[in-house]
């Protein structure tokens, strides 16, 4: 009988501590929060220390060193418009090569101080005859598309979509060249600090791309900047003062130009005849302007190509 009433009361007690089990506590908020923001930071960290360290990793062996290793590291990064401006941050520039996005830093590198600038007198001539209405950020899209039509290019629709995201955050801008209603040459590049990276030209009429690039150039000088990037050099830039700068200093001058940023302020702004011209550069008593320098024929390496 005791047994009995034992057992019977051990199971009530049982019964009961199921029961409270099974009620679910009260949810704490605060702590779930503190919980996830600890995990958060945790996660940032690792994050940070395992990125410094495979880029150091990175730097160690290849030939380029720290820039190069940061152009490995840029292509694991997925291919968004955040990471495009990053990239040209440090001075590096993204090119799809079979289905394939590399980063490249060229040294030395292609660029046009614009404090040096000129505009070649026959180009001042067909300024001033009015032969295309030249304007900024009128047709992005159609810019895009026509750079990119011809065999092999490196601005697959991918990278043009990603462009144009950065046009829809202000940073990529286009230079146009019309005849009446129809785009017949001009430019994209991007905007950061106070250098403007001219990415690629096209030109579907004798001189369009060439007027398009000098327009370009009087609205930086108007705007503040300092520097056209044209990446690689060629005879077409050679001709609006173009020089070759080491990879050092031009990281430099990236970094310099992103303290103060002046804004492009382009939308809207159309021309049909000359812009106003440059000042004349000040020369140092006795020097003579900077010869041009070799021209890199290769066309892989070229993505700015004004006709």
């Amino acid at each position: 009988m005791a047994d009995n009433t034992t057992s019977d009361v051990n199971s009530e007690g049982d019964g009961a501590a199921r029961a409270e089990a099974d009620t679910p506590s009260p949810i704490n908020k605060e702590l779930i929060i503190r919980k996830g923001r600890a995990a958060v930071r945790r996660a940032l960290e690792i994050g940070q220390r395992t990125y410094h360290g495979v880029l150091s990793r990175a730097a160690a062996v290849v030939p380029e060193g720290p820039v190069g290793g940061m152009s490995g590291m840029m292509a694991r990064f997925p291919f968004t418009s955040e990471h495009i401006l990053l990239g040209y941050a440090q001075g590096m520039f993204p090119m799809d090569k079979r289905g394939s996005i590399h980063w490249y830093c060229p040294d030395p590198r292609c660029v046009v101080p614009l404090d040096k600038f000129h505009v070649p007198s026959r180009i001042r001539t067909y300024l001033r005859k009015g032969l295309f209405e030249l304007c900024f950020d009128r047709n992005p899209g159609s810019v895009l598309s026509a750079c990119g039509d011809r065999k092999g290019t490196w601005l697959t629709p991918r990278v043009q979509a990603a462009y144009q995201e950065l046009f829809d955050l202000g940073a990529m801008h286009t230079v146009e060249a019309w005849k009446g209603d129809r785009l017949v040459g001009g430019a994209f590049g991007v905007a950061l600090g106070a250098v403007f990276t001219v990415e690629s030209m096209f030109s579907l009429e004798d001189h369009a791309s060439k007027l398009a690039f000098a327009f370009l150039g009087q609205h930086l000088i108007d705007r503040g900047f300092s520097l056209i990037d044209c990446q690689y050099q060629q005879e077409h830039f050679a001709r609006f003062g173009a020089i070759e700068m080491s990879q050092e200093e031009y990281r430099k001058r990236v970094a310099l130009g992103m303290v103060h940023p002046p804004a492009f302020h382009a939308a809207n702004a159309r021309a049909s005849s000359s812009p106003k011209a440059a000042p004349p550069p000040k020369a140092a008593p006795g020097a003579n302007s900077p010869a041009p320098p070799k021209v890199n024929s290769s066309p892989e390496a070229s993505p700015a190509k004004p006709s």
